[in-house]
């Protein structure tokens, strides 16, 4: 067993599962309901979500407390980066979003994420999830992409009641590690706000996963590849 960490939590959409693939996907499937054929592939989706993402992160708060002119504005953004017509766009998004987290079949992992998950556990190091997405989503995407197996403990807003802009969430996270130094649990996610921030605020030692570069934030752990969390535990 690493010396320095008991544990390490994982966040898991947009961390585990590659949220570009997903939200590209998304994305495209609502241009056509819109009336316009985009690629998932197609930078401008890409462009986008980025310029979105960029958007919700300073507004420095949990996606689900934003109000619905927030979530209207944001969706625009996106919008018009793919150049759709926006009227009564509304209800498709949700509609389509709804869709996706509801069966996850279009989920995929990031790349490293089973080897690195592996490794972790070969280092007798407890593995957790921190999610909002409900339990059967997460049973049934992490058995499908065959690293369940991995993963000692989950800590899910639907069974504790709390989300991850609640610190209390987080303090059930380190119980369940039964680590008496929240520093040695680490805290992997890709959100400023919900993975960094929130993470810091209980004490435990946050890594920032960001694949495609989207943010700058001095003197927190920055990684861009899953396996690059082993270099902090070994």
């Amino acid at each position: 067993m690493s010396d320095n960490f008991v544990g390490v939590f994982f966040d898991f959409f947009g961390t585990l599962i590659d949220s570009r693939h997903s939200l590209t996907t998304i994305w495209s499937r609502i241009a056509k309901r819109l009336g316009k054929e985009i690629k998932p592939s197609d930078p401008r989706i890409w462009q986008g979500i980025q310029k979105g993402n960029q958007a919700a992160n300073r507004m420095n708060k949990f996606f689900g407390d934003f109000t619905i002119e927030q979530r209207l504005e944001l969706n625009s953004i996106v919008l018009d980066a793919m150049g759709v017509y926006k009227e009564e766009s509304a209800e498709i998004i949700a509609e389509e979003f709804k869709q996706e987290f509801t069966s996850g079949s279009n989920f995929c992992l990031y790349p490293n994420c089973k080897t690195t998950l592996e490794q972790i556990q070969s280092l007798d190091l407890k593995i957790g999830l921190i999610t909002h997405a409900s339990r059967s989503l997460c049973k049934s995407s992490l058995e499908r992409l065959e690293i369940i197996e991995y993963f000692d403990t989950f800590i899910l807003s639907e069974d504790s009641g709390y989300n991850k802009s609640q610190i209390e969430i987080y303090r059930l996270a380190l119980e369940a590690m039964s680590a008496d130094n929240p520093e040695k649990v680490l805290h992997v996610g890709d959100d400023p706000f919900l993975d960094v921030q929130m993470a810091q605020k209980v004490g435990m030692t946050p890594i920032l996963f960001d694949p495609y570069n989207l943010h700058e934030i001095e003197d927190v752990i920055t990684i861009p590849d899953l396996s690059e969390v082993l270099q902090y535990l070994l």
